[in-house]
């Protein structure tokens, strides 16, 4: 074996102990960037920091160079934590980290991190051929993937490689749903509900009407829509004037996605049908303002693509556990698919993620670092 999993378990209980909650990264940017240095790659650090709320001065890539003719391959984590992620204590047991409980591991993650440095030290140390390695560590991920949405996108070379963020120990991420956010705002028409309800038109009666001729929860096998939050009124006498409504849809195909966030809004449009009415003689409706934008686009890797299947073939030949799979969230893997990149998201044994009993559990650790070695030196395009 040429990857040191001691070492790998060394660095990973150094980056854990570096706090870097969403929002607060700038120790982790700086550290990362002074290591990649030390490890003889170019460091460029982009100014994405500026753009969302975080102390970071953006997303830092680096630059390995190779020992053979090829296109570079790409590798990718994300800086920071969920909440709550300072002063995390780890303890190593036989056979996994976990935190002290009163905060997450970190894992999610740092973990990836963690390969990552340790697969450049094996290549600085051997004389193993391989290709250009690029890396980059995106800011902000679990909060939205501002890092990712707001990189400086020109300065890559590389268009194919793999994250290291996934949940578990076997799975690599080959497919993930477009999300489309969904923004209701309902405007109905006020009226004391004691005296004159007839004269008001019910904004919640009219969002009610909407939501029960609509589809949501689980819609097929790779769709599915929910409203998750919503607000209006104030007293229980006054009809409801206003109300708003958050909700999301997601699909693994576009069509799909814009088929049902066209359902959504048809439904708001019958609504506003069945309760436009005459009040004093006069034609009354209710308004409806729905809006709907991406959130992010797919990720749709396929199964024969050479980069999924070296990745499953170097699984099979150090007999580890690997099965490329769908999933239902989103990640940096989303935002790098819809800038044309192919990157799976590859598991890194963590278990528990944004809670405080996340655990890393370090056989899976130690194969998915052997297994991302043989990914990096077999890369030839």
């Amino acid at each position: 074996m040429t990857v040191n999993q001691k070492r790998a378990v060394d660095t990973f209980l150094q980056l854990v102990r570096i706090d870097s909650e969403s929002g607060n990264e700038k120790k982790m940017q700086e550290y990362v960037a002074a290591e990649l240095k030390k490890l003889g790659c170019r460091v460029v650090v982009d100014n994405a920091g500026k753009k969302f709320n975080t102390n970071a001065t953006g997303n830092v890539m680096g630059f390995f160079p190779g020992t053979v003719k090829s296109a570079p391959f790409l590798l990718v984590a994300h800086l920071d934590t969920v909440k709550p992620g300072n002063g995390i204590k780890p303890i190593v047991k036989k056979d996994c980290i976990v935190s002290d409980g009163k905060t997450i591991l970190g894992a999610d993650d740092k973990a990836g991190v963690a390969i990552i440095f340790e697969i450049l030290r094996a290549l600085k140390e051997t004389k193993v051929p391989h290709p250009p390695v690029e890396i980059l560590f995106t800011l902000c991920e679990e909060r939205g993937m501002y890092g990712s949405k707001n990189l400086d996108y020109k300065q890559l070379k590389a268009r194919e490689g793999m994250i290291l963020d996934n949940e578990g120990g076997d799975e690599l991420l080959i497919q993930g749903p477009a999300v489309n956010d969904v923004l209701v705002d309902v405007t109905g028409i006020a009226a004391h509900a004691g005296a004159c309800p007839e004269k008001g038109i019910s904004a919640l009666e009219v969002a009610s009407y909407a939501i029960a001729h609509m589809k949501l929860g689980r819609i097929d096998k790779e769709t599915v829509a929910n409203f998750g939050a919503v607000k209006g009124g104030e007293v229980p006498n006054v009809v409801m004037e206003k109300l708003s409504l958050i909700g999301e849809a997601r699909s693994l195909k576009m069509e799909k996605l814009a088929k049902q966030t066209a359902h959504m809004k048809k439904a708001f449009d019958e609504a506003v049908k069945h309760y436009t009415k005459k009040i004093d003689g006069r034609v009354c409706k209710p308004v409806v303002d729905f809006k709907a934008s991406l959130r992010y686009p797919s990720v749709q890797i396929s199964k024969s693509h050479p980069v999924v299947k070296s990745l499953l073939a170097a699984a099979k030949r150090l007999k580890f556990p690997l099965y490329a799979r769908s999933s239902g969230g989103g990640c940096d893997a989303n935002i790098l698919s819809g800038k044309g990149f192919t990157v799976p998201n590859l598991s890194v044994g963590v278990y528990g993620c944004h809670t405080v009993h996340e655990k890393l559990v370090l056989k899976e650790f130690y194969g998915l670092l052997e297994l991302t070695w043989v990914a990096v030196t077999s890369y030839r395009k």
